[in-house]
């Protein structure tokens, strides 16, 4: 098992089944941020160590690919944003590149490293440490908390588990004398840390095997219902959350009337919409006539009873419905960071000028286009 299975099932064993077992398997936004984020810090250290120190914004675009990749794999919970997520995974890659920010990468024996920890009684558990780096005859242990600081605090956040990775680093990597378990807490740019006594490393063990032969145990996984469940990525497949949302169903008679409630307002939407691309038509019409008219007097402007009417011919730059080769040419050459993920509107004024990248401007289409607005006239 990993740690992550572990603290699955400490909040949930039915969870922790259905994330086991499910075929439709699926991540939670915060778990999502979090793999994102450790996986932003591997390659941002891959790079510290050999020199290469990563600043913002090349860590937030790294940021930006782990999370379009991994956000696909997630559910999101009722009421919950995905974007409010990405922003808060960026606010912790700025805190990340701000602990990092005088260190060249020297310090590290290690990064993004995994292994796998033995037990007693014939258990092993699975090791994920985000970094390791030496202090004198010290071997610093060190793991970046991605959740908010005020649930993570408590005992120090899975104190069983730094334990546990402090004596595979002993056992693991040579000249190891004393272990220091560092805590960076990227929801606030704090930082904690404190020294392990072989004792204590001994106890989490034995402790973590009973926790385990527990759940290898346990046949019927119960559901463990709280505020949460309507955040769970495997709501859907669970049958208590499902009683408890299908109790909470109003009446016949009360869903009777929003049935025909809403079947009248969808009736109104498809006569307004209707009438709404008749007026479209006509106004289409129209505008031709007073393009045609101002055409003829050469005249960007046209002057009615009360009404002024401006003509401006411009040039628009349309992408093709594909933006795959758009986005793999962005990435090749360092842009696709600064861009927005979905506007594209600053690249499309970029091609019309002339000025951007020469392979992307020949994706796009320019097309000739006339904009109309109408103003009344005081008085």
């Amino acid at each position: 098992m990993s740690f992550d299975d572990i603290r699955k099932y400490r909040r949930c064993p039915r969870a922790y089944r259905l994330s086991v077992v499910s075929d439709d398997w699926r991540l939670s936004l915060s778990e999502c941020m979090d793999i994102s984020l450790r996986r932003t810090i591997a390659r941002a250290d891959g790079r510290r160590v050999l020199g290469h120190p990563v600043l913002k914004d090349e860590a937030l675009a790294m940021f930006r690919d782990e999370w379009d990749e991994c956000v696909q794999d997630s559910l999101a919970g009722d009421g919950q944003d995905p974007m409010e997520y990405f922003r808060r995974g960026a606010r912790c890659i700025e805190r990340f590149v701000e602990f990092t920010k005088n260190s060249d990468g020297s310090e590290l024996m290690s990064f993004d490293v995994r292994g796998v920890q033995n037990l007693p009684y014939g258990r092993s558990v699975r090791i994920r440490v985000d970094e390791v780096y030496r202090r004198g005859d010290s071997a610093v242990i060190c793991k970046y908390v991605t959740e908010p600081f005020e649930s993570a605090s408590a005992g120090i956040t899975d104190e069983d588990e730094s334990l546990v990775s402090a004596l595979w680093a002993v056992y693991s990597l040579p000249g190891i004398e004393r272990v220091v378990l560092q805590w960076r807490y990227l929801s606030t740019g704090e930082e904690r840390e404190c020294r392990v006594r072989k004792q204590s490393m001994d106890e989490a063990v034995e402790n973590l095997s009973r926790e385990m032969a527990d759940m290898s145990s346990d046949k019927s996984f119960p559901p463990r219902p709280s505020e949460s469940c309507s955040l769970c990525p495997h709501r859907n497949l669970c049958d208590s959350y499902q009683t408890t949302v299908s109790d909470s169903v109003p009446d016949r008679q009360e869903m009777d009337r929003v049935l025909a409630e809403y079947a009248d307002l969808d009736e109104k939407i498809v006569a307004l919409s209707s009438r709404v691309e008749m007026l479209k038509g006509r106004r289409e019409a129209l505008k031709e006539r007073i393009v045609a008219y101002s055409d003829s007097v050469r005249r960007d402007a046209v002057y009615g009873d009360g009404v002024v009417v401006d003509i401006r011919r411009y040039k628009r730059a349309e992408l093709p419905k594909d933006k795959t080769a758009v986005i793999s040419r962005l990435k090749e050459t360092g842009q696709y960071g600064s861009l927005s993920m979905v506007n594209y509107s600053r690249l499309r004024s970029d091609i019309i000028r002339g000025v951007a990248d020469p392979e992307i401007a020949k994706m796009a289409t320019i097309i000739p286009d006339i904009r109309v607005r109408v103003r009344r006239r005081s008085g």
